[in-house]
């Protein structure tokens, strides 16, 4: 991997608080500890439109991958000393919310710029504003003075093929071909999913899907948990995938194909 702190990523869930959180980029903790995936609370918002969404994506990544992970995923405030509990933050709405404040905008800028990720995520309901969601989202981003702005992820980046190759990204909706991200140090630290990602995730208490996914049904579905499970994994292992080794892969597997 290029950033060897990362990797520290598969077994971090907190960081040191306060001041010396600041003044160093890397989360550290026991290397024994789940890495839990927080949601995200923020105010003047429905901001857990999908309430078994994380679980039950945490749940299939416990199945399916070796990241030690915790299953009950926290709710967390967007201030620095929640913030640094996690390396990953999940932020979903289907109406507009408000600007958080600057004491929380600015925690949310230094948790990105050393080393957290945030996915937000498009949920579409009967009685939301998707359209507002995304605007509050991007004026939020905009606001962190992060350097750059949402921008259209490359249809080749290696987060389509961290774990699973997927050729593009869909939730319950199909949403748009692409997911749109923003870029500090040379990886991708935001992902906005116009998709609603959570919404083909979420399983009520009796193993119940609680959400048509459409146009593709069950392999529509099965997708959008794969590229749930890849933005996870580049979360914390980043490119990889883009190592020597795999490129001698892929490129074997090109001939073969």
């Amino acid at each position: 991997m290029r950033d060897l702190t990362r990797r520290q990523f598969l077994g971090l869930a907190a960081g040191s608080l306060g001041a010396s959180l600041l003044s160093r980029p890397a989360f550290s903790q026991d290397m024994g500890t789940p890495v839990e995936l927080a949601q995200a609370m923020v105010k003047g918002s429905q901001w857990l439109p999908r309430p078994s969404a994380l679980r039950r994506l945490s749940w299939e990544i416990h199945k399916r991958t070796a990241i030690h992970i915790g299953l009950e995923p926290p709710v967390v405030h967007l201030r620095l000393e929640d913030l640094s509990r996690t390396p990953f933050l999940y932020l979903a709405g289907d109406r507009p919310f408000n600007l958080p404040e600057r004491k929380s905008l600015e925690g949310l800028a230094r948790f990105l710029k050393y080393g957290g990720f945030l996915l937000m995520d498009t949920a579409y309901t009967a009685e939301g504003d998707p359209e507002g969601f995304k605007r509050s989202a991007r004026h939020m981003m905009n606001t962190l003075s992060l350097g750059t702005s949402l921008k259209p992820l490359p249809k080749d980046h290696v987060l389509y093929r961290t774990f699973y190759i997927v050729s593009r990204p869909v939730g319950r909706v199909e949403g748009p071909d692409h997911l749109e991200s923003i870029t500090i140090d040379g990886r991708e630290a935001v992902i906005l999913s116009d998709h609603d990602l959570g919404g083909a995730w979420a399983k009520d208490n009796f193993g119940n899907w609680e959400y048509e996914v459409t146009p593709g049904g069950q392999r529509q579905r099965e997708i959008a948990f794969r590229l749930g499970i890849n933005i996870v994994m580049y979360s914390l292992c980043l490119d990889y995938k883009d190592e020597k080794p795999h490129q001698k892969w892929r490129e074997s597997v090109g001939r073969k194909g």
